[in-house]
């Protein structure tokens, strides 16, 4: 057997070339102010000794500036797209990327891309990419083999602050109860993009006094009423959007009540895209516009009036009471009378009965009378009331007056409220018992009853006369005066 000698062991050593590249970071579309875009580019050129197969794969990391709300000591993570261009977020990131407004691609294969859609002032800082080169190992798996950071690019603009400024204006002017108030709330802005607006109409009875919630508008248009609304009432409310940045309030039938002042409370908010809930902008008041008047109730007036001062007994007597309104009058459904009807004998006498009288329900009643005739009372309009005599008779004459009282629903408490009690003049009612007139017919009667019995008289004695008497002939009386005397 030969001999056999085993040399001394030398160190192979295989170093892996590790793969090289060039990255540029730079901006493509740079904000001006908050809430505008921002598009990042980090290119990826010159890359040598990539593996067969090789891949690669971004981080982006963000460092705030002081005073823009951040913590700029310490970098903080974006996303990053690993070999198999899946997208990991960072916590800080996370719902703003899931929800698109901040955004990873790579729109080559050398390039990567970093897309704000709304930027925020938190979003200023120091921005860095980082490349890294994955490669396949002998297991099959992908492993990363080496990593290059880009030089920092800073990111900063003007910091415009929001502004909101409110104008309140007066539309319709209340001077009385009942009347419709409007004022017009117009919006202007500075530093704000697209928006939307919440209002509050707010009021309260005096300066020092609290506040109180009328109306709520959503951005989203939502119509709610506050806490200090009558629920009788909010048909008389009306919020609206009159204009792209302009308010409208309206309450109609304006009671004592709603005296104070009102004004509008509006709130700007955005949207980073559209489902997202909205965000506060900033919130302004506008001026304070004052509802101030007195209540002047309307006035009333009472007349009566006959068509006919003189009757006959049996006729119908009609006395009208006419009531007039003037000032602030009320609708006539709003309007009704309480009436009664007075009687006195004598002229100027103090002594009065009561006839009748309505209530301002429409109920009748009639006073117990001495006289055979009978009452009625009859409304011809809103403001007009007879009261008719029927089948009058001589105690029925003397003095009539009426009495009311006038109820209206006061356009200032939205309450019945009874006005002051008002008498109008007397007027005289004379029941004539016709002395010529009630002989007429009987003498009538009496002179046609004697000419009848004249005429049948007259005619009975012709026909008498005609029928029982009749002529004879005529015989000589004899000479021979003894045989007459015999004969007699």
């Amino acid at each position: 057997m030969a001999a056999e000698k085993t040399s001394s062991p030398l160190l192979v050593k295989v170093e892996q070339t590790k793969p090289n590249f060039t990255l540029n970071l730079e901006s493509i579309i740079s904000p001006q102010g908050t809430s505008e875009r921002m598009e990042l580019a980090c290119r990826v050129t010159n890359i040598t000794h990539l593996p067969l197969g090789g891949r690669i794969g971004v981080t982006w990391e963000h460092t705030a500036l002081p005073g823009t709300g951040g913590d700029p000591q310490n970098a903080h993570a974006i996303g990053s797209l690993d070999d198999q261009g899946n997208l990991l977020p960072g916590s800080i990131y996370s719902d703003r990327l899931k929800s698109g407004v901040v955004s990873l691609t790579r729109t080559q294969p050398d390039t990567f891309k970093l897309q704000f859609i709304y930027t925020q002032e938190v979003d200023m800082g120091l921005y860095a990419c980082s490349v890294s080169a994955w490669t396949v190992n002998n297991r099959g798996n992908f492993v990363k083999i080496s990593e290059q950071q880009s030089s920092p690019l800073t990111v900063q603009w003007a910091i415009k602050r929001p502004s909101l400024n409110v104008m309140a204006k007066n539309i319709r002017v209340v001077s009385v109860g009942g009347a419709t108030f409007e004022m017009s709330c117009i919006v202007s802005t500075e530093n704000l993009g697209d928006v939307g607006y919440s209002v509050l109409i707010q009021s309260q009875e005096s300066l020092k006094s609290s506040v109180r919630t009328i109306m709520t508008l959503s951005p989203d248009s939502v119509l709610q009423h506050g806490g200090a609304t009558d629920p009788n009432r909010r048909d008389n409310l009306v919020l609206a959007k009159s204009g792209p940045a302009e308010f409208r309030f309206r309450l109609s039938g304006v009671q004592l009540s709603d005296r104070g002042y009102y004004w509008c409370d509006i709130t700007a908010w955005t949207k980073q895209q559209p489902g997202q809930a909205w965000t506060k902008a900033t919130s302004a008041e506008s001026n304070k516009i004052r509802i101030d008047f007195q209540e002047n109730g309307p006035s009333f007036s009472i007349a009566i009036q006959s068509d006919v001062s003189t009757v006959y007994p049996w006729e119908t007597a009609k006395l009208e009471c006419s009531l007039g309104v003037s000032g602030s009058s009320p609708k006539t459904d709003d309007l009704a009378y309480e009436v009664r009807w007075f009687f006195t004998r004598l002229r100027g006498g103090e002594t009065t009965t009561q006839v009748a009288s309505i209530d301002r329900f429409g109920v009748v009643r009639k006073e117990t009378r001495n006289s055979s005739s009978d009452v009625s009372i009859e409304r011809k309009d809103t403001n007009t009331y007879l009261l008719n005599i029927h089948g009058t008779q001589d105690t029925d004459s003397g003095e009539y007056h009426c009495v009311t009282t006038p109820w209206y629903l006061s356009a200032s408490t939205g309450a019945w409220t009874e006005g002051a009690e008002l008498t109008s003049s007397r007027i005289f009612l004379t029941v004539r018992f016709a002395v010529w007139e009630s002989l007429q017919l009987p003498l009538l009667y009496g002179v046609s009853a004697s000419i009848g019995v004249g005429l049948f008289s007259l005619v009975f004695g012709l026909v008498c006369a005609h029928c029982c008497c009749r002529n004879t002939a005529h015989t000589p009386r004899s000479r021979n005066k003894l045989m007459d005397l015999e004969m007699d």
